[in-house]
């Protein structure tokens, strides 16, 4: 392998990322990849033979980045002794859905669903775990059922990840205030903590 491989491979990656948050997977080309990273377009093709690998590739970068964000803000608001297990749920929330890479995530899975193999479903997959561990997590800081993850994941998602993706104000910034959600959401839980 030559010496500085590795970062080159890296540094297609990271601007690949940055095309796809920015236009899609199927508005970004490897033209376009080949320009932003000024390689050359055999070096591209070398690490990646076709732009669904550099996808996957990009994917599984935006996943770890995802996680090492999330699981820094879970262990934040597990040490913050105010912090309420409402306003905490939401804040992991608001900071999944803050991020632009991560709603393109959703948008390409969206939009160009019939491009992806097998192998991208599974990246997803992982990608999406990433928040359901740590909402998990949450969860048993509060000692409340996991039983309760898909309900109060369905209301979030609703509330905060759909208006975001359709570049809309969220469900708690229009209709419902923070105070709402443990009223709508106090049926389904109950706080030992």
């Amino acid at each position: 392998m030559a010496r500085g491989r590795p970062s080159k491979k890296a540094h297609i990656v990271e601007v690949a990322c940055g095309l796809f948050s920015k236009q899609g997977y199927q508005s970004t080309s490897i033209d376009q990849v080949v320009a932003a990273a000024e390689v050359s377009k055999p070096t591209v093709y070398s690490n990646f033979p076709t732009k669904l690998v550099l996808w996957e590739s990009a994917l599984t970068l935006l996943t770890q980045r995802a996680e090492t964000e999330m699981e820094a803000e879970l262990i934040k608001l597990q040490q913050d002794e105010d912090q309420g297990f409402f306003s905490g749920w939401v804040s992991l929330w608001e900071l999944w859905v803050s991020k632009q890479e991560r709603l393109a995530v959703y948008r390409v899975f969206m939009g160009e669903q019939h491009k992806m193999e097998a192998s991208s479903y599974l990246l997803l997959s992982k990608f999406e775990s990433v928040m359901t561990s740590v909402l998990q997590n949450w969860l048993k800081e509060w000692d409340v059922a996991q039983e309760r993850l898909f309900v109060l994941k369905a209301v979030t998602k609703e509330c905060l990840l759909t208006p975001a993706l359709l570049g809309k104000e969220t469900q708690l910034q229009s209709e419902m205030k923070l105070d709402d959600l443990p009223l709508l959401l106090s049926e389904f839980i109950k706080l030992k903590k």
